[in-house]
């Protein structure tokens, strides 16, 4: 099992990579990533869901790691506005949304099934 410590540094680190290649202008984003925009919004925002579900599993994910995710996809968004070659898309957002639902839907049916068993 993975200590708790360790998922919240790659909650952290992912934060920071999201928010950097986030929030850089386009032309300074890494050329070699073809990986279809959405996707990586939806990618992205799942391994901070997870990682932050995995990071403080004492806490409710809804209120700690659902909400907060959300708020932090719209306020990249709103700066991405400001930013050079960048624009805001509430099709990013919705991306982003995807990404942390399904992380939600996983983690609710294993503890559904964990508490079952035990």
């Amino acid at each position: 099992m993975i200590p708790v410590t360790l998922w919240r540094v790659c909650f952290w680190l992912c934060f920071g990579l999201t928010a950097y290649l986030s929030l850089m202008p386009q032309e300074f984003l890494p050329s070699g990533i073809n990986i279809w925009d959405k996707l990586s919004h939806s990618i992205a925002f799942a391994a901070l869901a997870l990682s932050a579900a995995l990071g403080w599993p004492e806490k409710g994910f809804v209120r700690s790691v659902l909400i907060p995710l959300l708020l932090f996809g719209v306020l990249v968004e709103i700066i991405q506005y400001f930013v050079p070659g960048r624009e805001f898309s509430p099709l990013d957002m919705l991306a982003d949304a995807v990404g942390i639902f399904i992380v939600w839907i996983g983690v609710t049916v294993l503890r559904s099934v964990s508490a079952k068993i035990a």
